[in-house]
């Protein structure tokens, strides 16, 4: 289960400052989400999923 920082806490820090399992639980459950979303659930959650390949990419050389 999950007990970090929910999406209200974290919107007020820049995604790249996100620790790595918030930004894998909140891509799981906007996942989940998606077919609900808004315009703005949809950009946050690719905001989301591109903070998770770019942290990929730096640590795969």
């Amino acid at each position: 289960m999950y007990f970090g920082r929910d999406l209200e806490e974290l919107s007020a820090i820049p995604i790249e400052n996100w620790e790595i399992d918030e930004l894998s639980y909140h891509h799981y459950m906007l996942s989940q989400m998606s077919p609900l979303m808004n315009e703005q659930g949809v950009s946050l959650h690719h905001q989301v999923v591109d903070e998770i390949m770019k942290r990929e990419d730096r640590s795969h050389p």
